[in-house]
């Protein structure tokens, strides 16, 4: 049986040995049981080399083994002091993708300590946001609270553990290629270095764009519902009312006070629906207060009630074709606009490209100048167009034209949606009025075939046709309340949220904690960068860009002739920007020391020696590093550097060296 206990302390921890003795495969143990491969690639093969997976020997000179089963476990303690034990199986029976966890609760009466023991998977969908997810659990235990952020693909996802810890373990393989992780793109979280890194350092402005971003979609959201209640009144989906006063989109002042009026179109005109239903109401009243009388006695009045019921069925008739075809011309019309604006868009487009093609020396400069067509270079002989002296405009002139005749299509095309919608309105207004005028038809000729004896029924008919109208009104007045409390209830919501939007966007993203914590980062990057002998660059040149906090400095530049701020990592020499990133990474931690972050108050350097440092710089590494509060932060470093180096160069200082030689996997007695 193979295997190695390392015990860390607090502060700061070296692990020292040869090269290809296991320094790198005792750190990356550590990513693999926290289930954070990811972190390195896309791919979820183990990041342990073979001694872990599949064969293994005590020396270089003994027969291998084969590896039969293999585990890794870590326990960790949290900053509210809580201990948890992780294991996970490499090789053996137990899946992978399964963490157990052990938890230790202290006993009263000074009795024995008990764990609890708990499962958890990872790798599988819910590993970070479920309650059995293992990073759900991790995040939690760390006292992180993981903000959603958005996604090349328009969608959300977690800012993930794996996203994280990059900034807290440098791997020798990629770890020093970079000065910010390098960080898993595979994710496809968009600006991925600006928002880990508001996250690490727990800034207001990450805060205030997350709130804006939440307040757009929810703005939106809102706006969309009310494009489609507003949709259903103007298309008469409230059956055959028009309304006046809604606005296209939510405003403050809908909120406050809706002036709305709900009209109908009846005898040929829009009535407000108060007045209309009042009117119908008299005249139910004077049909009412009529005295029956019987079918002969009401012969000559029915008869007359008769005619003007066919004049006005045949009015309405006139009425109902006129509206037809007003329809179709405006449909036609639309249709008209709507083709007209798509061969603006490709005309547009085109002109765009050529300007875009003589901007890169195209001859095809040439062919616009000589009035040639920019696609197939055809001479454009004016045979369509009547003579004129006036050359053709330039390109610039001929964008804008098109521009101009985009705004003005659409706003006519706008115009005719409207009026397609109060012409569909007037038409089902009146097929309904028609109707109705035949129905009263139909009844007059009943009543003049009854029986001259019997009561005549064409006066209580009418009344309750025009009862069953006012119901109907009534019942459509109380569905368009209903819409119209949904809209002003919309428009409170969205001039709430649009005032507090508005606040966001006149304000600046940083707060006055963040500017203090970013200029205290970058006064410590300075500081570290002066202690390793950084010599690209003044240290003190030395600034952190505000859009993904890249160490960054001004430099010459030969095409504007003057300075610019460029990304650091471009200009500084190798070895430099190993130095830097020493420096950015403890100067991360240290910051934890005075301001509220997310850290998680560990840094890991495996061989942080690269491109041959000098060894006078690596030792202030060291002496850098044991400076750490031992009571918050932990620092691991895996080196090769001789150990009476490592002694002498520390000297009294707080550490803790673990030195091992020849292979540190071992035989356990």
């Amino acid at each position: 049986m193979y295997g190695v206990d390392l015990d860390f302390t607090s502060g700061l921890n070296i692990v020292q040995a040869d090269n290809t003795s296991g320094k790198s495969t005792c750190l990356q143990a550590i990513i693999y049981v926290l289930g954070l491969e990811r972190s390195l690639s896309a791919n979820l093969s183990v990041p342990l080399p073979f001694a872990m997976r599949e064969r293994i020997h005590e020396t270089k000179d003994d027969p291998y083994e084969e590896v039969l089963q293999s585990y890794v476990e870590i326990e960790v303690c949290n900053h509210r002091d809580e201990k948890l034990r992780i294991r996970r199986s490499i090789v053996g029976d137990a899946d992978p993708k399964l963490i157990s966890t052990w938890s230790t609760e202290e006993a009263e009466d000074d009795g024995p300590v008990r764990e609890t023991q708990r499962d958890f998977f990872v790798h599988d969908p819910g590993s970070a946001t479920r309650e059995s997810g293992f990073h759900h659990f991790l995040a939690d235990f760390l006292g992180w609270e993981l903000p959603d952020v958005p996604r090349f693909d328009g969608t959300e996802c977690p800012l993930y553990v794996e996203t994280l810890f990059p900034m807290f373990f440098v791997e020798q393989k990629r770890g020093w290629s970079t000065v910010q992780g390098p960080l898993p793109t595979h994710f496809r979280i968009q600006d991925i270095n600006r928002r880990v890194l508001e996250f690490v350092l727990n800034l207001d402005a990450g805060k205030v764009r997350r709130e804006r971003a939440e307040l757009n979609k929810r703005i939106g959201f809102l706006e969309s519902d009310w494009t489609d209640k507003r949709r259903v009144l103007s298309k008469g989906g409230v059956d055959l009312i028009r309304f006046i006063g809604v606005p296209k989109t939510p405003t403050a002042e809908f909120s406050h006070q809706a002036a709305i009026s709900l009209e109908v179109f009846t005898d040929g005109e829009w009535l407000p629906l108060e007045l209309a239903s009042k009117e119908l109401q008299d005249e139910i009243e004077k049909l009412n207060n009529i005295e029956l009388v019987s079918t002969e006695e009401a012969e000559a009045s029915t008869q007359q009630a008769l005619e003007v019921a066919q004049l006005k069925y045949d009015e309405l008739g006139a009425m109902f074709e006129v509206a037809r075809t007003d329809f179709r011309a405006v449909l036609e019309e639309n249709r008209a606009l709507k083709k007209r604006l798509e061969v603006l868009d490709i005309d547009l487009k085109r002109h765009q490209d050529t300007k875009k093609l003589m901007a890169l020396g195209s001859e095809v400069a040439d062919a616009v100048a000589f009035e040639s067509c920019p696609t197939c270079h055809q001479h454009l002989n004016q045979e369509l167009l009547p003579p004129s002296s006036s050359g053709a405009m330039a390109l610039d002139e001929n964008i804008a034209f098109i521009k101009s005749q985009q705004l003005m299509y659409k706003s006519a095309l706008a115009a005719t949606e409207e009026r397609l919608g109060e012409l569909r309105l007037r038409g089902r207004s009146i097929e309904q009025d028609y109707k109705e005028a035949q129905s009263e038809l139909r009844s007059l000729k009943r009543a003049l075939v009854r029986p001259a004896s019997s009561v005549s029924r064409a006066t209580i008919e009418k009344s309750v046709r025009l009862q069953a109208r006012v119901d109907q009104w009534q019942e459509m007045q109380e569905r368009a309340d209903g819409l119209v409390d949904d809209l002003v209830a919309i428009a409170k919501e969205w001039a709430i949220l649009s005032s507090r939007l508005k606040e966001l966007r006149t304000g600046d993203d940083f707060s006055s904690e963040d500017k203090n914590k970013i200029s205290r980062l970058q006064s410590l990057i300075q500081g570290h960068l002066k202690t390793f002998d950084f010599h690209s660059f003044p240290p003190s040149e030395i600034t952190l860009a505000r859009d993904n906090f890249r160490p960054q400095v001004l430099v010459f530049d030969k095409d504007s002739g003057g300075e610019i701020e460029k990304d650091i990592g471009f200009e500084a020499s190798a070895s430099d920007g190993i130095r830097l990133k020493w420096s950015y990474y403890l100067s991360l931690l240290e910051l934890d020391e005075n301001y509220d972050t997310n850290h998680a108050g560990l840094v890991v350097f495996d061989e942080p020696g690269q491109q041959a440092a000098d060894p006078v710089n690596l030792t202030s590494l060291f002496q850098e590093s044991a400076k750490v509060r031992p009571d918050r932060h932990q620092i691991l470093i895996a080196t090769s550097e001789k150990e009476h180096a490592i002694k002498e160069g520390l000297g009294d200082r707080p550490y803790n060296l673990i030195s091992f030689s020849g292979y540190i996997l071992k035989p356990l007695s």
